[in-house]
């Protein structure tokens, strides 16, 4: 046995069987070293002695046993030229130390505590001390000034008379659900959007629903101290460390809606996404991430400016839009977008399928029901009145066309096919996504008077057009060719059809049929193989404007009834997509063509 087996993942190289942890495929590591952090820290270090063997424990990745002492958490300066205030994480914070290859975990000071430095506070705060007093920047956060000397300009240094501590938690409680630490990242943007390739999760260590404590210190007696916490107030509104345009970063009850550029309620139901960690009981440890709705409307940017103009135009404005990293001409770094995502789940309620598989009882699969939530898209950077119509126009068609979230291509199961789980054999599949407030989401709903579906077609034909106006495009047939999912009328094609109540879908039985659709490359194809689907099956609810209230209209029995849309992307290699699109075609189906197939 090598002495290396001694030292703590912390410490060693980030090399293959050393302390890499940058392995989604076995959390194992990553769940050690989190292990291996939190039982150094002092304040779990609060036992007897006794005489395991440091070697033995080591090696098999046990906690070491401590002396008996007691410590306190971190401090932060007091008294009359001071301010320190507490505010809780309303996701998750990633701080990057940086002090790892590959891997994201947090800041961690003295004592093994995590930590939000100092200097990234005063960052924060001098960004949004440019926004709201311009010019106590120099007073607070100091910088250079010009002086005569000698009859010559001299640029020296002008201490701020603020003192930022950082930020530390109040207490050990962000340590107690410890596999929560073990984050996934995994984008799917790729294999979505442009073609079949395999996707891999990344780990990061972040901290889950923390609470921290802030302090600032001044040189200066009369500080305003009112104003500077208007000042970090805001920094904290547009959230602190990284990924914050994903949702990360963000803290509860603290919101600037002067950079709120639109805010929807919505509902939904559908399966809760799960970390890479497992819980005691084996079963994977369900989340509900906010990061899903940026995901999704970076997704659809995508695929609305392919059906446009070109790949590389394509790629770069989405990324002035909505952040990401520069490809080739010897860029480096990470460029800022105008817009990040935030949601705040107001209302929701976690359960649990469970279901049976060729005899054995499998492992339940978590869901959500979210009663009301609320979807803000803030300003990061100056934005155009074309951006903010870009954006209405994303919430239109991904509310319209599809879901958020895992299986967000296909309907809720249970809402819609209840018979599916007959015998409590088969797991959950879809999601469904509703404005939670139709009457305040006038901007976003597309309607459907007398059961007419004009309206969904008129908008549907607008997309091209518009998408080009925003971003100031030539009105020519330019798109991207070799995407699977581009939005282009050769590209793809939407059907609907009127359905009567939730139990009147007529396609989600194809899906299932054997010797039809079901597990094509249309339908996609999970397993070690796997593909992903290229039809989204959508039940949209029946909006109408009565006296002129937007309501989800129901029918002569009392029930609310649905828009049933059917979004194929076809490329001309695939015969099972021309097969399907000829079944449609046939008259006695009620689906009817209302966008694409030029």
């Amino acid at each position: 046995m090598s002495d290396s087996d001694l030292v703590p993942l912390m410490y060693q190289a980030q090399i293959k069987d050393r302390g890499k942890i940058q392995y989604a495929g076995d959390p194992k590591p990553a769940t050690e070293w989190v292990d291996e952090w939190l039982d150094g820290c002092p304040p779990n270090s609060n036992h007897q002695e006794n005489n395991v063997n440091i070697r033995q424990a080591a090696l098999q990745r046990k906690p070491q046993k401590r002396g008996n002492f007691t410590y306190k958490m971190p401090q932060l300066v007091t008294g009359d030229n001071t301010w320190e205030e507490t505010y809780t994480i309303n996701w998750r914070l990633v701080t990057n130390s940086g002090q790892d290859e590959d891997v994201i975990r947090p800041v961690i000071g003295a004592k093994g505590i995590p930590y939000y430095p100092g200097s990234s506070m005063k960052g924060a705060f001098l960004r949004a001390c440019l926004q709201i007093a311009p010019d106590k920047v120099l007073d607070f956060c100091g910088g250079e000034v010009e002086e005569i000397k000698a009859g010559k300009k001299v640029k020296r240094t002008k201490p701020g008379s603020l003192r930022f501590h950082g930020g530390y938690p109040v207490d050990m409680s962000w340590g107690k659900e410890r596999k929560r630490l073990v984050d996934v990242v995994h984008s799917q943007e790729k294999r979505q959007v442009m073609e079949n390739v395999n996707s891999s999760a990344n780990v990061q260590i972040s901290l889950y629903k923390t609470k921290f404590k802030f302090g600032i210190s001044s040189t200066k007696n009369d500080i305003d101290w009112q104003l500077v916490q208007q000042i970090w107030e805001r920094a904290l509104s547009q959230g602190i460390g990284s990924r914050t345009s994903a949702g990360y970063g963000r803290f509860k009850n603290i919101a600037d809606h002067n950079q709120v550029v639109l805010s929807v309620n919505l509902r939904g139901q559908g399966l809760t996404s799960t970390l890479l960690t497992s819980d005691d009981r084996g079963n994977k440890i369900p989340e509900f991430r906010p990061n899903m709705f940026k995901a999704a409307l970076r997704g659809h940017t995508l695929r609305l400016l392919a059906g446009v103009t070109d790949a590389t135009t394509t790629q770069r404005l989405t990324k002035e839009l909505w952040g990401g990293f520069p490809e080739g001409n010897g860029e480096s770094g990470s460029i800022v977008g105008k817009f990040g995502v935030d949601f705040q789940a107001e209302s929701i309620v976690f359960g649990e399928h469970k279901y049976s598989h060729n005899g054995r009882r499998t492992r339940p699969m978590s869901v959500y029901n979210l009663k009301s939530g609320s979807l803000d898209i803030f300003a990061v950077k100056s934005y155009s009145e074309q951006d903010r119509e870009f954006l209405n126009l994303l919430i239109k068609f991904s509310l319209l066309l599809g879901g958020f979230g895992k299986s967000w291509r296909r309907i809720h199961h249970d809402l819609f096919y209840q018979s599916y789980f007959r015998n409590d054999d088969k797991p959950m599949i879809g999601c469904h996504w509703l404005f939670g407030k139709p009457s305040k989401s006038v901007d976003y709903c597309i309607t459907a008077p007398r059961g007419e579906l004009d309206n969904i077609q008129a908008f549907l034909a607008s997309i091209p057009n518009t998408v080009r106006n925003c971003f100031n495009l030539p009105n020519q047939d330019n798109h991207v060719n070799n995407w699977r999912e581009i939005w282009h009328p050769q590209k793809v094609q939407v059907w609907g059809r009127i359905a009567e109540d939730k139990n009147d879908s007529q396609a989600v039985e194809w899906f299932h049929r054997d010797n039809f659709i079901k597990k094509t490359e249309l339908t996609g194809i999970i397993g070690k193989y796997s593909k992903v689907s290229r039809i989204w099956h959508r039940m949209y609810p029946l909006y109408v404007k009565i006296d002129g209230k937007l309501i989800h209209r129901k029918n002569e029995r009392g029930n609310y009834q649905y828009v049933e849309l059917l979004t194929i992307f076809t490329p001309d290699n695939l015969p099972k997509a021309r097969e399907f699109l000829d079944f449609l075609n046939r008259r006695d189906n009620d689906f009817i063509k209302l966008w694409g197939g030029n």
